[in-house]
């Protein structure tokens, strides 16, 4: 399914419209799943359905055409601030004010909060209000990809709406949406992984050159040139998404730790490759340097492979 931009997740807007139409509409919707799958663009498409003057996102309408251009003064959408790591407090509130105002084109009002696991806890305690005493015709659609950094008492106010991976058909043609270039799609298969947006970063031609040049260099640590690895992370890592690097690099070795038959070499295959998964967050947390600590990570796991 295909609904204003956004491909799969048919279950989700089925249900959606269906409690749209018969006037039980839920007041918060908490749409939760990896990154990439296009949560934030089904909350966009629910957006436009809601406000929509015949509830179809007929994209003609007077409320369709002002979200078309960004400035529907019924619909707001909250982020993180560039540069900030949380949404604060006073973005929350401004959200709940926001909701509890008369609409000024009808009496339907939509905030959008997008990484809803990025709220510090003053953020997460102001929620708790709108979430408890929802104006009419108010509408809280929660984007959110760690769904357990969010506190309970958000998630059990909200309906709970799990939102799957693509399968490969769908991913295909996000891809081709995206205007991916087709000698890419095996690169962007292992980025993906039936998240399909996590290989957006391919459409910059310098990061996926970067990113074939690991696969290529990096593919089997056991064999790999460490000069070679150690001057590409130094050319490299800083300018690339981090996260994406440890995942591709774990996703390359995982046959590997499948085929091992010893147990003991198996289980130091899986606490390397369990080493570079936290890597990223790790780095992020306790300020570590880049290179010298993914290096050091890879060297764990070519010297398990090697045993």
């Amino acid at each position: 399914m295909e609904a204003e931009g956004v491909v799969g997740h048919e279950n989700v807007v089925r249900s959606f419209m269906h409690a749209l139409e018969s006037g039980r509409l839920h007041h918060a919707w908490l749409l939760h799943g990896p990154k990439g799958i296009g949560k934030t663009s089904l909350a966009m498409a629910l957006s436009r359905r809601y406000l929509c003057e015949s509830q179809r996102a007929c994209g003609y309408c007077h409320a369709c055409r002002m979200l078309q251009a960004g400035s529907h003064p019924d619909f707001l959408l909250v982020k993180a601030l560039e540069g900030k790591r949380d949404l604060a407090i006073g973005q929350v509130r401004t959200a709940l004010d926001f909701l509890a105002l008369s609409g000024r084109e009808s009496m339907r009002r939509v905030v959008l909060i997008d990484d809803a696991e990025r709220m510090n806890p003053q953020a997460s305690n102001a929620l708790l209000k709108g979430l408890e005493e929802p104006s009419a015709g108010s509408l809280l659609l929660l984007v959110c990809s760690e769904l357990m950094y969010l506190p309970a008492t958000v998630r059990s106010r909200c309906l709970m709406t799990p939102c799957a991976p693509l399968d490969e058909a769908a991913s295909l043609q996000v891809w081709e949406m995206m205007g991916l270039d087709a000698s890419l799609i095996p690169l962007a298969r292992m980025l993906g992984m039936g998240t399909p947006g996590r290989a957006a970063c391919l459409m910059d031609e310098r990061i996926a050159q970067a990113m074939q040049e690991w696969v290529e260099l990096a593919g089997h640590a056991a064999k790999a040139d460490v000069g070679r690895v150690e001057a590409w992370l130094r050319e490299n890592l800083a300018s690339l998404p981090a996260t994406l690097v440890a995942e591709l690099t774990v996703r390359m070795h995982l046959p590997y730790l499948e085929r091992e038959t010893d147990f003991q070499r198996q289980q130091r295959i899986a606490d390397a490759l369990q080493a570079l998964m936290r890597w990223p967050r790790d780095a992020v947390r306790h300020t570590l340097r880049r290179v010298p600590t993914f290096f050091a990570v890879f060297l764990q796991l070519r010297s398990a492979l090697r045993g």
